[in-house]
């Protein structure tokens, strides 16, 4: 069975080519629009095996929704995305437990580099 990863990401055409690139990279793929959408299908599902979360999100924000992951799941790998990252903020990201960080727009060795090495049990920054 393929590792599960759930999209997270308000913009519709990122969360269609993600989701379409990561099947390409023989992922199961799961998405979701928002944070409360995001715990809903991570609960639903039990868990996954990464999650992609925009940093960038209405209403909760990524910070606050990898709180929320991590409160459900300790052990949960999460792979922030955004366009920028300003210096503490990715120093914060790191010390919330997120795994990692990837820059929009997605480039694909970029991508599948960092997820594997995520899913590896490896840093992702």
């Amino acid at each position: 069975m393929p590792p599960l990863i759930l999209l997270v990401d308000d913009d519709l055409l990122i969360r269609s080519l993600g989701k379409e690139l990561l099947e390409h990279l023989g992922y199961q793929v799961e998405v979701a629009q928002d944070g409360p959408e995001a715990l809903e299908i991570f609960r639903r599902l039990g868990g996954v095996d990464l999650v992609i979360l925009d940093f960038y999100l209405p209403g909760r924000d990524g910070l606050q929704v990898l709180q929320d992951l991590k409160a459900l799941d300790a052990q949960v790998r999460v792979l922030v995305a955004s366009g920028f990252f300003p210096a503490e903020e990715a120093a914060r990201i790191q010390e919330m437990g997120a795994a990692g960080l990837i820059y929009k727009p997605y480039r694909v060795a970029e991508l599948e580099a960092r997820i594997r090495l995520v899913l590896q049990g490896k840093s992702g920054f």
